[in-house]
């Protein structure tokens, strides 16, 4: 069964291919052909999956491109599953093995068979939204155009896992030397890159990426009446400690420190914090809940030591939630002067911004102003264009 199926569909794709034949004998103009990896959907968005997701949904919004979707070879009744819907313009490229038998041939004929496929879709450049295409996607990229969101591996190396450290320093030279084009998150990551890496400068392209305001609220179970936000994963770099040592010597606030995030590597230390008085801890939410959070806050705090962009601060910004930020990398470039800062080792500072925004209802006021006219200036709507247009000049070169 599992080879009739992989029969059909090359064979429907051989057709395709002649007809592209056909319409470049002919000379009839065919569209633009985007292969992009979206690995990024297999797990529950976050932040470079929501990046990818509105991406390819502004994307599919042109006549003029066909969008092939590159995942993993199969899909079964164990998955891997979606965490985002695709357009309806989009093919997925994935034998569908659900329902079928089990085979012990499956994994190895679906995996040959999946590098014929990707040729045959005849893909004019490859997008890859998360740092490395995967080996065989790489392997059928005719052209390909990445995106680059951080350098913490290069600024930072003692803040990340060994595997993701060696994944991204084994990979990346080679991908950086072979992309066509590299898109860059902020001109902050885009410094960091020509720093690190012999780049010709006109490869790197800074596309700020957009910011999406929720069509839905939901409630949320636990949330105090009064609090300060951190909107984050847990881990070393988002320096979440020295927010917690600040927060707990503001003994007059009668509000507490909400934090929304999941715990991740290297977090021991500060898991027992997590339940202390004032600190509630709501783990990952979903979108509707997480704007219900958000819109509610009375500050909202990013400690970060390191970050490529800074989704959390421009999301707080958009619902107009007064903001403080770490004085480092790209957070500035995306605060503006909407946002007031400190530096990200010295509690004490943080301490004293966040005592003029919970007191001060003049400040807050200009803040939140701010912040919202601020985040108007970053939209997926230019982002998709300016990135649709790197594609495009990267499938001729």
């Amino acid at each position: 069964m599992t080879a009739g199926l992989i029969v059909h569909t090359l064979g429907h794709e051989a057709a395709l291919r002649v007809r592209d034949t056909w319409h470049a004998a002919t000379r009839t103009p065919r569209k633009l052909r985007i292969g992009i990896d979206i690995r990024p959907f297999y797990e529950p968005l976050t932040g470079i999956g929501w990046y990818l997701y509105f991406l390819l949904h502004e994307f599919a919004k042109h006549d003029d491109v066909d969008l092939i979707l590159l995942g993993d070879a199969r899909v079964t009744d164990l998955g891997p599953r979606l965490h985002a819907d695709i357009p309806s313009n989009a093919r997925l490229l994935a034998f569908d093995l659900r329902g079928m038998p089990k085979s012990r041939l499956a994994r190895p004929m679906t995996a040959a068979a999946y590098v014929a496929w990707m040729k045959l879709a005849n893909c004019d450049v490859v997008f890859g939204a998360n740092y490395f295409l995967p080996r065989l996607h790489s392997a059928i990229a005719k052209r390909r155009v990445i995106t680059i969101h951080d350098l913490t591996y290069k600024r930072h190396p003692e803040l990340l896992q060994k595997e993701t450290l060696h994944n991204l320093s084994a990979h990346m030279q080679r991908e950086i030397a072979a992309a066509d084009a590299i898109v860059c998150v902020s001109e902050s990551t885009r410094r960091d890159l020509l720093h690190y890496y012999q780049v010709d400068p006109s490869r790197a392209i800074t596309i700020h990426s957009g910011l999406a305001m929720p069509d839905s609220y939901a409630p949320v179970d636990g949330l105090p009446k009064r609090y300060v936000l951190f909107v984050s994963t847990i881990e070393p770099r988002k320096n979440l400690g020295v927010l917690l040592d600040a927060f707990e010597r503001i003994k007059d606030y009668d509000g507490s420190l909400v934090i929304v995030g999941k715990v991740g590597w290297k977090s021991e230390s500060i898991v027992p914090r997590l339940r202390g008085d004032r600190i509630v801890h709501l783990d990952y939410l979903d979108a509707p809940r997480l704007a219900t959070v958000y819109r509610d806050a009375e500050a909202f705090v990013l400690p970060s030591i390191y970050e490529g962009f800074g989704f959390p601060l421009l999301e707080a910004m958009g619902h107009g939630v007064p903001s403080i930020a770490a004085r480092t990398s790209s957070l500035p470039e995306i605060g503006g002067d909407a946002a007031l800062y400190f530096d990200p080792y010295d509690s004490h500072e943080l301490e004293a911004q966040l005592r003029r925004v919970l007191n001060d209802e003049a400040l807050r006021a200009q803040l939140a102003e701010r912040g919202r006219a601020r985040a108007t200036e970053f939209s997926w709507q230019r982002a998709g264009e300016q990135t649709l247009d790197v594609l495009r000049r990267a499938s001729v070169h």
